[in-house]
This record gives structure tokens, C-alpha cells and sequence, in this order.
């Protein structure tokens, strides 16, 4: 027989296992149903005890005979390179229809569409770009292989986004551009970026590589800035193994993108005026083959993310009855989330003092995938590497340098890296009710026992 599934207040009465009596929610005085231990209370799976979970969530990528179809076709139609082929167009022209933008470049990868955006709007060496400390290490590497400074602007504590009122303070002479990162799905502060990128005249450029679908203000991340630059890689919630793309509205920034990424060839309507390749560039091309599984993963992108966008809303508000574990908080002009993943954040202080390390290992012994996030990028070895090599010295003076170095802290980060931030994959968005429940049954069940798990 189909097991019913419970609504929220069934849960909160069927799990509602608290901690009355421990320290932790003594000290702030919590009501939470869950400060009433419930008799039927496990042992955490990590002391010996019967895990929430056994099972898995959904597997992914996520593929049906439509889809090796489309993939068979590409190669037995012996045209494996986009060069006179029609599949990467396709996906472009579906893609620009999907994001609400004239122009679209698919490339190998969503670091490349960085690079790309980069490189064509002219940054390089003695140049700054401004950069979040809390994001995945592609969107700092584009930087310095231009031989210009990733300035890094702290973190909102409460967002894990770009903290947009520190922006200012770090913007100088040399800043030519800054790259908001809309991690896992959300938004970060635009209306405050655009303001300030307008007021300083410095560029934009939207690193919304985990954004697919997120919405600002009803306009889709990724769209707002000078360029939008996304990622195809197998863990995204639309993926082709390795692959990416550049949206934009200003046509001859993104012909630039695009022939960067075409060693420099002229756009088609322009080669009769344009000898050879007039423009600077590098192979970024996506082959076919990644055209066609695109063109297979895009039709269901939407359900897929309808589906994570309701059960993430489901979750966030079982969450909302366990002091000490939430929900990341969302900018007032975000109108939809990407949910590439479910961000969280933590408070040790109502779980007895209980590392966040030893809850997300606790957490996944129950059976709920749960990751202790990035780590500060700002203080990652490859910093100190590039400003040793040759070109940033002759690029940048041994001041400047100097000064880089004194004034690279992000304290805020360093806090949310080290004791608050927790994340899971977009795949757990594609379960069940069930397993929702499931995930933040086993945080009251952590939260309960926290005490003895220190």
C-alpha cells in the first residue's frame, strides 16, 4: 500500500523530539515543539543507532530514449564539431528563448564563459576585479591567468552572497569590473551591484554558472549584467558532462565573446568585410555531441526545477520549527530560485555547542547528504602563487602588491566558512515530501542527542 504522506504539523507531532533541559536551548529560552523529547526517540546513526535513511535520492543526470537518440544522431551524422553543424545552434537559440536574451554563446565549459567575458571586455594586466571569497575556485581562476588582481569583497553572513555594501570600499582606480556569484540558485543583491557597477562605470559580469531558472525582479540571473556566464557540468541541474554558455543583450560585446571563443573568427555576416580572424581568441567551442544532450536535458529543465523549487520551499519550512538550522535568507528582489543547492545555515549554540563538522557528519550518517561548503578562497595557495610569478610583477608594483596582501581579509567569511555554512545537492530537491521530512527529522534527532555527540 502507498504510504501517505504526513503534511508539516503531522511531522512536528510525530518527530518533535527536543532538547528540554540541555544548555543550549535553556540558555535562549526556545519554544519549539521540539523541546518536548519524544520516548520514541533513536540513537544517532553515528553512536550505533537505525539511520532516518537507507535509501538514496534520485540518481542524476536524468536521461530517457529520446535523449540517446538525439546523442546516436549526432554521431552518426559523422558532424562532431559545431563548425557547419546545427545541434550547439539549436541549443543557443533554445537557450536565449529560455533566458529572455537576444544572444547566446555555448562554449566548453562555464569557467571558459568567464574567461571569455573577461577577455573581451579588455581586462588584463594592472586591472582589479571584484570577487566574492565564497564561491567554487573557477570563478577566481579567470583572473589571474589575465594577469589582473581578484580583489576579494566579504560575505554576507546572512546570504553567503557578495556583501554589496562593502563593495564600494574596495573599488579603485584600476577596478574594471566585478563578478556577483549567485551561489547555489540565489540572488545576490543586484539592484545594489547595478547601482553601484553604473555609478563607477565598471562592468558586470553574472557568474550564475548554478542559476539556471533564478529570477530577479521577474528577469532571469544572468541577464542583468553586461554578460551572464553558465555552467553545463555534470553536477548542474542542467548538465552535458562539461559545457557552458554566455548570455547578453549588447551585440557587439557578445560577438566579441562569441569569436573569442572561435579563435578570433569574424562572425559569418562580417567575413566578407574581415580577412581571416581579426579579433583575439582561443577554442572554447562545444561540440555536438554536448549540443544534443542539451537539447535533450532542456526539455524537462523546467518541471525538474518547478519540482526543486517546491519541495526546497517544503524543506525551509519544516526547518523554521529546529532552532540552530535554517534556510539561507533570500534578497527581497529574488523572485525565484535556482536551487542548484540548499544552502543552510547553522548555529552550534542550539546544538549543545555541537561542531558544524560533526553535524553534517552526523547528518550524513543518517542518511541525508549534507556538505560543510567552500572553504576561504582568499587565503587559498594559488593566491600567493600568481602574485609571485613574473607577470604580476611586472604588471603590478611590489607596493600594490604588498598592500594586496595586508588588505586581504574577509573576516565575515572566514566565520561562515569555519562554523555556519551547510549545503545539499539539487538532486535531494527532486525527491519526495517524504524525504523532506526525512531530512529534517534527522536534524531534530541530531539536535536532540547533540549533547552526547560532542
Amino acid at each position: 500500500m502507498k504510504r501517505k504522506l504526513f503534511n508539516r504539523r503531522t511531522f512536528l507531532k510525530k518527530s518533535s523530539m527536543g532538547i528540554a533541559g540541555t544548555a543550549g536551548l535553556s540558555a535562549v529560552g526556545a519554544g519549539s515543539l521540539y523541546c518536548n523529547t519524544a520516548k520514541s526517540a533513536d540513537t544517532p546513526a553515528i553512536r550505533g543507532g537505525k539511520p532516518v535513511r537507507t535509501k538514496g535520492f534520485p540518481s542524476w543526470p536524468i536521461y530517457d530514449d529520446t535523449d540517446v537518440k538525439m546523442y546516436l544522431d549526432a554521431f552518426h551524422s559523422k558532424k562532431w564539431c559545431r563548425l557547419g553543424s546545427t545541434r550547439v545552434d539549436e541549443f543557443e537559440k533554445k537557450y536565449a528563448e529560455l533566458m529572455g536574451v537576444p544572444y547566446v554563446t555555448a562554449t566548453n565549459g562555464g569557467t571558459m564563459a568567464l574567461y571569455a567575458s573577461l577577455a573581451s571586455l579588455g581586462v588584463g594586466p594592472g586591472d582589479e576585479v571584484l570577487v566574492p571569497p565564497y564561491t567554487f575556485v573557477a570563478t577566481i581562476n579567470v583572473v589571474p591567468v589575465l594577469f589582473a588582481l581578484p580583489v576579494f569583497v566579504d560575505t554576507d553572513p546572512e546570504t553567503l552572497k557578495i556583501d554589496a555594501d562593502k563593495i564600494e570600499e574596495r573599488i579603485t582606480e584600476h577596478t574594471r569590473a566585478i563578478i556577483p556569484v549567485h551561489i547555489g540558485g540565489g540572488a545576490c543583491d543586484m539592484d545594489k551591484i547595478m547601482a553601484i557597477a553604473k555609478k563607477h562605470d565598471i562592468a558586470v559580469v553574472e557568474d550564475a554558472c548554478q542559476a539556471w531558472l533564478g529570477e530577479w525582479r521577474n528577469k532571469k540571473l544572468g541577464a542583468l549584467g553586461d554578460t551572464g556566464c553558465f555552467s553545463f557540468q555534470a553536477s548542474k541541474n542542467i548538465n552535458c558532462g562539461e559545457g557552458g554558455a554566455i548570455i547578453g543583450s549588447d551585440k557587439n560585446l557578445m560577438e566579441l565573446c562569441r569569436s573569442f571563443t572561435n579563435n578570433g573568427r569574424a562572425p559569418k555576416e562580417k567575413r566578407a568585410t574581415f580577412f581571416g580572424n581579426p579579433y583575439p581568441g582561443l577554442n572554447h567551442r562545444m561540440t555536438e555531441f554536448q549540443g544534443a544532450i542539451l537539447l535533450g536535458q532542456i526539455r524537462r529543465l523546467e518541471e525538474q526545477q518547478e519540482l526543486r523549487n517546491k519541495n526546497g520551499e517544503y524543506l525551509a519550512g519544516l526547518l523554521k520549527d529546529i532552532p540552530g538550522i535554517s534556510e539561507i535568507k533570500m534578497y527581497e528582489g529574488q523572485t525565484r530560485n535556482g536551487y542548484h543547492l540548499f544552502m543552510m545555515l547553522y548555529d552550534k549554540k542550539l546544538f549543545n555547542g555541537l561542531p558544524k563538522a560533526k553535524f553534517a557528519q552526523a547528518m550524513r550518517a543518517e542518511g541525508i547528504p549534507v556538505s560543510t561548503g567552500y572553504t576561504p578562497l582568499n587565503k587559498q595557495d594559488f593566491i600567493e602563487y600568481h602574485l609571485n610569478m613574473r607577470g604580476f610583477k611586472s604588471a603590478f608594483s611590489k607596493e600594490r602588491l604588498n598592500k594586496y596582501r595586508r588588505e586581504n581579509h574577509c573576516p565575515a567569511n572566514d566565520y561562515v566558512c569555519a562554523e555556519t555554512a551547510l549545503w545539499m545537492g539539487q538532486t535531494v530537491l527532486l525527491g519526495t515530501k517524504k524525504d523532506m521530512e526525512d531530512i529534517a527529522e534527522a536534524a531534530a534527532k541530531i539536535q536532540k542527542h547533540s549533547g552526547k555527540l560532542l
